[in-house]
């Protein structure tokens, strides 16, 4: 009974009212019968994030276009990128910085002969080099003077140096991509509902990523407290936060008796040589969030609504 009100209104927002005597050449069918959406990943075998001070490591993606009654057809795709940095505002609280506008900056075309068909994967790269090249003239008013300063001569960030190969990029910034298909018939795919984006299996409408200071945590011994939330107060539904230790899996979840939320201490202990955590998918993921909590207090983790499935990425900047 506690979903009913959800399924009351999705159903809702579903119904047609259609007359018991129609003309079928005045039935048009809705947009979604006839559209088109996007599924990109990281691909196997790639890093998921940029390396602090490795501008080497990039990021390799597959993607692949889904027609949803499958005869349209796509013959345009059009990759959007966007880069964010967090500073401190003259009032000493935490603040971000967005660059790349509502639409993004333009990073790749993929058309004719080049767009894959129905359901099949193509893979691109992207660098922190193509990242600089799209944003390098970027600037911003940090002080709200009227006075914006570069990016790249913020003396507020000396470790961000554009005439390093590797620290163009700094702890704190963050990266995304998008996309907008292009149908046979003319039509621009440049949106899509929430539900598409976070709920609809396959299927998502942007990736985010960001620099890490280190791939894996370094002596993962000691104490991790795991905080599990669920805004609807009827429990995580199926999703679950997987921990392995050296490998050996133990799994959290909020069950629907513990309703709104569960918090877990996870002793990881000396001698463990490796300490990785999972998240994977329930019914209901825009509902589920979480936080983990090194042994030194440092958030390492902080993810949802929607947490992205699969293995959690971690801020080791601080460890």
């Amino acid at each position: 009974m506690k979903k009913l009100n959800k399924y009351i209104l999705v159903l809702l927002a579903m119904v047609v009212v259609i007359p018991a005597c129609k003309d079928e050449d005045l039935v048009v069918l809705p947009d979604w019968e006839s559209g088109v959406n996007a599924y990109t990943v990281v691909a196997e075998g790639s890093k998921g994030d940029f390396l602090s001070g490795n501008a080497a490591q990039d990021i390799t993606f597959d993607m692949l276009w889904n027609s949803i009654d499958g005869e349209n057809t796509v013959t345009k795709i059009e990759i959007f990128a966007y880069f964010s940095e967090a500073y401190t505002d003259p009032d000493g609280n935490p603040a971000v910085a967005n660059y790349g506008g509502v639409d993004g900056v333009s990073f790749l075309t993929i058309e004719g002969a080049a767009v894959p068909a129905n359901k099949v994967t193509t893979s691109f790269s992207i660098s922190q080099d193509d990242m600089y090249e799209m944003f390098k003239d970027s600037s911003f008013d940090y002080d709200k003077d009227g006075n914006a300063t570069p990016v790249w001569g913020n003396p507020d960030k000396p470790n961000r140096r554009a005439s390093s190969a590797n620290f163009k990029f700094v702890p704190g910034d963050s990266f995304s991509i998008r996309w907008e298909l292009t149908t046979a018939d003319g039509r621009l795919f440049d949106s899509w509902s929430p539900s598409v984006c976070t709920e609809f299996p396959g299927s998502n409408c942007s990736y985010a990523w960001s620099i890490v200071c280190a791939p894996t945590i370094v002596n993962p011994q000691g104490d991790y407290v795991l905080t599990l939330a669920d805004s609807y107060g009827d429990g995580w539904n199926g999703a679950t936060l997987v921990v392995y230790i050296d490998g050996a899996p133990t799994v959290y979840t909020v069950s629907a008796a513990q309703g709104a939320g569960a918090t877990y201490t996870v002793s990881v202990p000396a001698g463990t040589t490796t300490l990785t955590f999972e998240y994977t998918k329930g019914d209901w993921d825009s509902e589920a969030s979480f936080t983990i909590k090194s042994p030194s207090g440092n958030v390492i983790a902080a993810w949802g609504p929607s947490p992205p499935i699969g293995a959690v990425k971690l801020d080791l900047c601080n460890e």
